[in-house]
C-alpha cells in the first residue's frame, strides 16, 4: 500500500511539472562548429592638400585612426535578422563556436572615442553615431549659425542638431554564411574578411585670406551632413546634421585648413552644402563667413575629397586695445555669402 501511494504521489508531481514546463531542445555540444575569422584591415583614405606642407599629427590621426585592438562579430539570424549571438576577437581576427546554419554576419571595431554603436539587437537597425556637442557649447554655437529666415545667410540647416567628428569604425559585411554540420574529423571552418572604414575623410581649405597673422582661433560647422552610419546593411541614414569641425591657420601660405571626418553627405539632389565659419580674432572680435561647397561635394571627379574656397572676402584687421572686429552683444555679425566655383 505504502509503494502504492509513494508511485501515485511521484505522479501527481510528475504531471505538476510538466504542465508549468516548456519543451527546450537540447543541444549537442558537439555539434558546434569552430569557425575562425581571417580579419584583414582596408586603409584607402589618401588626403590632398593644394600646399605641399607636413599635416600636424592631429590630422594624420583622422586620415586613418588608431589600429582597433578587437572586434565585435555579430551574428544574425538571416530570416529574422535577430541577433543569434556575439564573439570578440582580436586585431587580426580570432576563433568562435556556433551550431550549423545560415547566418548573416557583421563585423565591426569598438573602443573609438567619438564613434559609439546602438541598436545591435536587429542587423537592420545597427547603428554607428557621433555623440552631439555638449549642451552649453551647442546654445554659443547655435547663436552663431541662427539667422533670421529673411537674412540671406539664412539656408534652412540653423536646426540640424551639431555633432562632433566621428572617428574611423571599421566594419565589413559576409551575408548568408552558411556554416554545414560535420559528421566526423575536425569541425573548423574559416572565413575571410576584410573591414574598411564606414567615414568619408575630406581635406578643406580656405585659400587666399587676408590678415591670417591676427587670428586666434577659427570654428567651421559643415551642414547638409549624415546623423550616423548603419553598419549591419549599405544603405547610409536620412537623418540630417551639422558637423562642428577646428580649423588651422597657415600664416605663411595665407590659408585656413582642415581635414574632417564624416558619416557621408545626406542623400538627395536638393541637399546643399554650406561651410559656414567663425573667425575669432586676438582680441575677442569674430567675423562669419559662409561658402557654398555644394558642387565640390557632388563632383564625381572629387576622387580625393579635396575641398578647396577662394577666400579672398576673409580680411581679418589687427584687433585694437584687445577688442578688434565686433562684440556680439553691441554689432550685427559681419557676414559675407559667397558662391564658390567647382575647382
Amino acid at each position: 500500500m505504502k509503494r502504492f501511494l509513494a508511485y501515485v504521489t511521484m505522479a501527481a508531481v510528475l504531471l505538476i511539472f510538466s504542465a508549468g514546463c516548456r519543451r527546450i531542445p537540447l543541444y549537442d555540444r558537439s555539434t558546434r562548429v569552430d569557425i575562425i575569422i581571417d580579419l584583414d584591415r582596408e586603409l584607402d583614405h589618401d588626403i590632398v592638400m593644394s600646399v605641399d606642407k607636413p599635416l600636424e599629427k592631429i590630422y594624420t590621426d583622422k586620415i586613418e585612426g588608431v589600429v582597433p585592438a578587437h572586434y565585435e562579430v555579430l551574428v544574425y539570424d538571416t530570416v529574422t535578422d535577430e541577433l543569434v549571438s556575439s564573439n570578440i576577437v582580436g586585431e587580426k581576427g580570432g576563433s568562435l563556436s556556433i551550431f550549423p546554419g545560415t547566418y548573416h554576419l557583421v563585423i565591426y571595431s569598438f573602443g573609438t572615442e567619438s564613434t559609439q554603436q546602438k541598436d545591435l539587437h536587429n542587423r537592420n537597425t545597427a547603428n554607428a553615431f557621433t555623440t552631439d556637442i555638449t549642451v552649453s557649447k551647442g546654445e554659443v554655437i547655435k547663436s552663431k549659425i541662427n539667422e533670421p529666415a529673411s537674412d540671406p545667410v539664412s539656408k534652412g540647416y540653423e536646426d540640424d542638431p551639431i555633432i562632433n567628428e566621428p572617428d574611423h569604425l571599421y566594419a565589413s559585411n559576409e551575408m548568408d554564411v552558411n556554416i554545414d554540420a560535420f559528421t566526423g574529423g575536425e569541425q573548423t571552418v574559416t572565413i575571410h574578411t576584410t573591414v574598411s572604414s564606414i567615414l568619408d575623410v575630406y581635406s578643406l581649405e580656405v585659400l587666399n585670406i587676408k590678415g591670417p597673422e591676427n587670428i586666434d582661433k577659427v570654428e567651421a560647422f559643415v551642414t547638409g551632413q549624415i546623423l550616423s552610419n548603419y553598419i549591419g546593411r549599405p544603405e547610409r541614414d536620412s537623418s540630417p546634421a551639422t558637423l562642428y569641425v577646428d580649423m588651422s591657420v597657415d600664416v605663411e601660405n595665407s590659408r585656413l585648413y582642415t581635414v574632417f571626418n564624416t558619416f557621408g553627405k545626406l542623400p538627395g539632389e536638393q541637399n546643399q552644402i554650406f561651410l559656414d565659419i567663425t573667425v575669432t580674432d586676438s582680441g575677442g572680435g569674430q567675423y562669419r563667413y559662409v561658402f557654398d561647397v555644394t558642387d565640390q561635394f557632388d563632383d564625381p571627379g572629387n576622387e580625393d575629397h579635396q575641398l578647396i574656397i577662394d577666400g579672398e572676402m576673409v580680411d581679418i584687421p589687427k584687433a585694437e586695445h584687445g577688442g578688434g572686429g565686433f562684440s556680439p552683444e553691441i554689432d550685427e555679425w559681419e557676414r559675407e555669402d559667397i558662391d564658390v566655383p567647382l575647382t
